[in-house]
């Protein structure tokens, strides 16, 4: 079961997704510590998605449709504040003038990733299927092996993306992968709130 878990989580972490446009957005734009930093904010966040999960308290969230109607928009409003103010931040000749609420590359990873939808269903889901005692030993085990392994791999893409061997490579194309990552993050925000509204209608 535990294996099982692992590889499904595994698979989860690696396709794309708000996260993963993040590190991006995170990596090419202020280098590779705001990276990992975020990428340990998106392991804080699964920690907290892990521990509602097994305490029951995420399922009973998302229990009614009005909960499931408020989680997903603010996920997608977060989404389409961070794409824009990033596109808004590469056409502005006096980047340090601007203001946010969230600056910290920690908090961005954090709050990306508690608002991310795909993360929130499939802790619900796998917590759901496990069916976890909140006091047993594997409780303790998935609520520490999920952060661990997602934090890693996250530092493992930003500090991928920011090595020297191909350093010359992301400099020439690094305007145009900024733009390309914060309009999809701006994209996938829209999409999510769009469909959302629709499904809700």
């Amino acid at each position: 079961m535990f294996l099982s878990a692992a590889i499904a989580h595994l698979l989860a972490v690696m396709s794309p997704g708000p996260d993963t446009a993040i590190i991006f957005q995170q990596s090419f734009a202020k280098g590779r510590n705001s990276g990992i930093l975020t990428a340990l904010g998106i392991g804080f966040g699964i920690f907290l998605h892990c521990l509602l999960a097994i305490s029951g308290i995420s399922i009973l969230l998302y229990s009614t449709e009005e909960a499931r109607f408020v989680i997903k928009i603010l996920g997608a409003s977060y989404l389409i504040f961070v794409g824009f103010q990033s596109l808004l931040l590469q056409d502005s000749s006096e980047p340090k003038t601007r203001t946010t609420i969230f600056t910290h590359p920690f908090l961005i990873g954090l709050i990306t990733n508690i608002l991310n939808i795909k993360a929130f269903l499939f802790t619900v889901s796998l917590f759901s299927f496990i069916n976890l005692q909140p006091d047993s030993l594997m409780s303790w085990i998935y609520l520490f092996y999920f952060p661990v392994i997602t934090a890693a791999w996250f530092s493992f893409v930003s500090y991928a993306l920011t090595h020297d061997a191909l350093g010359d490579i992301f400099d020439q194309y690094n305007p145009k992968i900024q733009f390309a990552s914060s309009a999809f993050i701006l994209a996938l925000g829209l999409l999510i709130f769009l469909q959302t509204i629709y499904g809700i209608l």
